[in-house]
Parts: C-alpha cells; sequence; structure tokens
C-alpha cells in the first residue's frame, strides 16, 4: 500500500512538472477565449483602418473583417486547445514548430472555406478585385505573423515564469534551511539537560522529536494542511511542555479554521518558540500562551498572544524569525498575507493573515 502511495505520488510529481515545462498556454480557459476575441476585433480594427479613408463603408468592411478573424481566431485556439495534452509529451521545440504549421493549415482551410462562401453566394465584392491566390497569401501571410508573435509572446512568458518559480523556490529552500536546524537544535538542548536528571522523560521526548521530523520531512511541498501543521506544533509544545512543566500553560482556540486550508510549513512553531524564549522562559513562574484563530471563508487570522517577560533585555532578540516568516508569507501569497506584532501592557501579539487556499488552489 505504502509502494503504490510513493508510485502516485512520483506519478503526480511527473505529471505536474511536464504540466509546467509546456510554454503553451490553456486555450481551453474562459480568460484565453476572451483575450482572442479582444486581441481579434482590436486587429480587425487596425486593418480596417490601414487605407487611411473614412466612409460609410468603413464600418461594413470592419463587421466583415472582426468576424473572419475571430472565426480563425476561435477556431485555431480550439484545434491547440484539443491538441495540448498530446503537446505534453514533447518538447518545447517540438511543440512550438508543429503549433505554428498547425496555425497556417488551419488558416489555409478557414482561407478556402471563406473563398468558397463569397464564391457560391456571389459575394465577391467584398474582396474586390482579389483573385483566389491573393486572398489565400494575404490572409496566410498576416496570420503567419500574428501566429509568431503569439507563439514567442507564450514562450518568453513562460521563460520569465519558470524562472520567477525557480527563485522563488530557492528563496523558499533557504528560508526553510534556517528554520529547521534552529528548530532541531533547541529540541536537542531540551533533551540534553533532560538525560541525567530525567532519563526517562528524555527518551519519551526523543522518540516525539523523531515522530516531529518523520512527519516534517516527509512533506513533498511547502504547504501543508492547517490540520498538520496543528500537529507539528503541538509535538513542539509537548517537548517544551516536559522542559518547562506548570511554567508553560497553553491554550489552543483554533477550531475555527478549515482542516484543509493549506499554509507554509513550520509558520506556527517558531512564534511559539519566540513567545516561549521571551515571553515564558524568562520568568520563574513562566507564563501562559493563547494560540487563537479566525475564518471567514476568504482569510484566515491566527494570533498568538504570550505573556510579556519582565526582563527587558530578553525580550528584545533579533527578529530572525519573524522576518524570515513575513519573507515566507511574501513569496507563498505573493503579498495577499501579512505578519503583525504588538506589544500592550504585559501582553504581546504577534498575527499572522493569509488568505484560505486548499490544495487544488495551491
Amino acid at each position: 500500500m505504502k509502494n503504490d502511495q510513493i508510485l502516485n505520488t512520483v506519478k503526480q510529481i511527473n505529471r505536474d512538472r511536464v504540466e509546467s515545462s509546456l510554454f503553451l498556454p490553456d486555450f481551453c480557459s474562459i480568460k484565453m477565449v476572451f483575450s482572442v476575441v479582444i486581441i481579434g476585433v482590436l486587429l480587425a480594427l487596425i486593418l480596417t483602418l490601414v487605407p487611411l479613408r473614412m466612409d460609410q463603408q468603413l464600418w461594413s468592411d470592419f463587421a466583415l473583417i472582426s468576424l473572419f478573424i475571430q472565426w480563425n481566431g476561435l477556431m485555431c485556439s480550439s484545434v491547440l486547445c484539443v491538441l495540448r495534452p498530446f503537446f505534453k509529451k514533447y518538447s518545447n521545440q517540438f511543440v512550438a514548430v508543429s503549433s505554428y504549421l498547425v496555425l497556417l493549415i488551419m488558416i489555409t482551410f478557414l482561407s478556402e472555406v471563406t473563398f468558397y462562401i463569397i464564391e457560391a453566394y456571389y459575394l465577391t465584392n467584398i474582396i474586390s478585385s482579389a483573385s483566389h491566390w491573393e486572398f489565400l497569401i494575404h490572409n496566410l501571410l498576416i496570420g503567419g505573423i500574428i501566429s509568431a508573435l503569439a507563439l514567442h509572446y507564450f514562450y518568453i512568458q513562460h521563460q520569465w515564469r519558470m524562472k520567477v518559480q525557480a527563485e522563488s523556490y530557492t528563496k523558499l529552500q533557504l528560508l526553510q534551511a534556517r528554520i529547521r536546524p534552529h528548530f532541531l537544535f533547541n529540541s536537542m538542548n531540551t533533551i540534553a539537560s533532560l538525560t541525567r536528571s530525567k532519563p526517562e522523560m528524555a527518551e519519551r521526548i526523543t522518540e516525539d522529536l523523531a515522530e516531529l521530523f518523520r512527519m516534517l520531512f516527509r512533506e513533498d511541498h511547502e504547504m501543508i494542511s492547517w490540520s498538520r501543521e496543528l500537529t507539528l506544533s503541538e509535538h513542539y509544545i509537548d517537548i517544551e511542555k516536559q522542559r518547562l512543566d506548570e511554567r508553560l500553560s497553553i491554550r489552543w482556540d483554533v477550531s475555527q479554521i478549515p482542516a484543509d486550508a493549506m499554509v507554509p510549513a513550520l509558520i506556527l512553531q517558531p512564534l511559539l518558540e519566540n513567545a516561549i524564549f521571551h515571553g515564558i522562559e524568562p520568568e520563574i513562574k513562566g507564563g501562559s500562551i493563547v494560540v487563537m484563530g479566525d475564518f471567514d471563508k476568504k482569510q484566515i487570522r491566527i494570533t498568538i498572544q504570550n505573556s510579556n517577560s519582565k526582563n527587558l533585555v530578553h525580550r528584545q532578540g533579533n527578529k530572525i524569525a519573524l522576518a524570515n516568516i513575513e519573507e515566507r508569507l511574501k513569496v507563498h501569497f505573493q503579498g495577499k498575507a501579512s505578519i503583525a506584532c504588538e506589544d500592550k501592557n504585559d501582553e504581546y501579539f504577534a498575527i499572522v493573515t493569509m488568505p484560505y487556499q486548499t490544495k487544488n488552489d495551491t
């Protein structure tokens, strides 16, 4: 069963890689259809205005040219939409050449059909004195140039998008690499402090830590479900409670957040670690942490509230964890997420706001 799951995961990763490597956009989408229609209208307007004449016949010509271009554009888009699954198996060079040839063939076919309709219904006044071959070559030249420019634009846009994704992935890996060793070293220090005084507890914490990292490194993506993130955070709190005992009190009020919400991995644990290190650990009596979650169907708001330490020197810190989280939120949500901190009297608040996304949205 586990082998089947691994195989399915590998297949899905390969499908995602192939999907992202194809430079042609999805011509089946409503956005692309709308774009083709708008571009067709603008192109028809340009071709109509080229002769530099302003008469009553101008708008009639515009309507006919627009109809012909829209017909070509939508038919060519439909063919590329149908062929897109087939193109996923081949390189972008093959796809570019094949797509261009397909577009030229479609333009030729539609031009022939149009010319046949014009002759069949005696509408030769539409194309003036142009012969069959002049009409065909004229359409092929314009269609070939427009098709080449469009394919070149799609390829350049795809290259830019892939570069941005690669840079974002590298940046995320570096940010993630700064979190994991930091968390590991702190946890190992906790175990080391209990090895002599409470060996059984140290063994239990080691097992919890092993389970925590087993879950953590099993993730294939940087985005994980809220239920998984919550489990990771609870494991971390369990480890710290073994060390701090009654000095650490925590209350979870996050039932409103959907379990399937996707969040950046380890977005909560560094904030909990900061709350313990700066607010709970310096005090002899310890303190309390409250984790609250709000959800309004579009946005998730996570608030971590902890009692402030009276030790002002210990409370300062170097803000690395907060800067790290802020950078990861920017990369994942493109400016739609944020983290804010407030220091009110004896309480410290860290507030993370992010859009609600499921696995299908990421």
